[in-house]
């Protein structure tokens, strides 16, 4: 809309360079007392949920050159949850905070790629970036050198850095029970149905099966653990009652066979499904 109401194509290029390190609060306030620009790119890495939920970044090592790449998750439909000009925005964003914590205006990266299709004009993202461009590409990347990585940030604190970065993970901790909530009560409602695997799971969370996993590596937990948690309710639920065979309960939560399931729940308690299920009918 705003791109509409302006008649300017790069919007969101002049609206990137507004971004200021305050812009993402605490997670912002850790980058601009970083030690290194490095250090301040890593940051966006590992606290990129607290910026969207909808992407995530990566950064990987080609040669001499560092490359940081923004990933953004899509629907079921294969349709992009992010439209080009939101990522427009973060990418020259970064470049700006790269700029302006290190208080040199020609920090510039080397290459870029966006996935916006050529503009009729691409002099403002030149002008802006300040570096060869590629449009139509399948993600959105910088390319830095590795010597521009190891330039200090002009404020740098670590103690400060590390403060910020608790407030930041606190944040996102924060964040994260409910997303576990709805998560786990998906499992207990899918695994009745047959056997649950992660590719399903996201698909009902209308989510891909990488950015599930990397949510719940966020909470420091995973899908395995989740699952037998699961798994584990319902099995004290079906054994409470005659209604299913253990050969039944063991298909009901996803095992291949009975023996997979009664190894797993001798683990859990102790005893065989047989002796649990006596157990509990001797306790009335």
């Amino acid at each position: 809309m705003a791109i509409a109401a302006t008649g300017t194509e790069s919007f969101s290029i002049q609206l990137g360079g507004y971004v200021k390190a305050h812009s993402f609060h605490a997670l912002g306030m850790a980058i601009l007392v970083s030690k290194t620009v490095g250090d301040a790119l890593q940051r966006f890495q590992r606290h990129s949920a607290i910026i969207s939920d909808s992407g995530y970044i990566e950064m990987s090592f080609v040669g001499d050159n560092c490359r940081f790449e923004v990933n953004v998750e899509r629907d079921i439909h294969d349709i992009r949850l992010l439209p080009f000009a939101a990522i427009n925005a973060f990418t020259f964003g970064v470049v700006s905070m790269m700029r302006e914590i290190t208080e040199d205006a020609d920090l510039n990266p080397i290459s870029v790629e966006l996935c916006e299709p050529q503009p009729k004009d691409s002099k403002p993202y030149e002008n802006a970036f300040r570096c060869p461009i590629a449009f139509g590409k399948p993600r959105e990347a910088l390319m830095y050198r590795m010597t521009d990585l190891d330039r200090p940030v002009r404020y740098a604190n670590e103690s400060l850095a590390k403060q910020h970065d608790q407030i930041t993970e606190s944040f996102i901790k924060n964040m994260s029970p409910a997303f576990e909530d709805e998560l786990y009560r998906q499992i207990l409602n899918e695994l009745p149905n047959g056997e649950l695997s992660v590719d399903r799971l996201a698909s009902r969370l209308n989510m891909s099966s990488r950015k599930l996993q990397g949510k719940l590596q966020q909470q420091n937990t995973s899908y395995q653990q989740l699952l037998d948690k699961a798994r584990k309710e319902l099995a004290s639920k079906y054994l409470s009652s005659t209604a299913y065979s253990i050969t039944e309960i063991s298909f009901l939560l996803g095992f291949a066979n009975t023996a997979g399931f009664c190894r797993v729940f001798k683990r859990w308690f102790e005893c065989s499904p047989t002796d649990y299920r006596l157990r509990i009918a001797a306790h009335g």
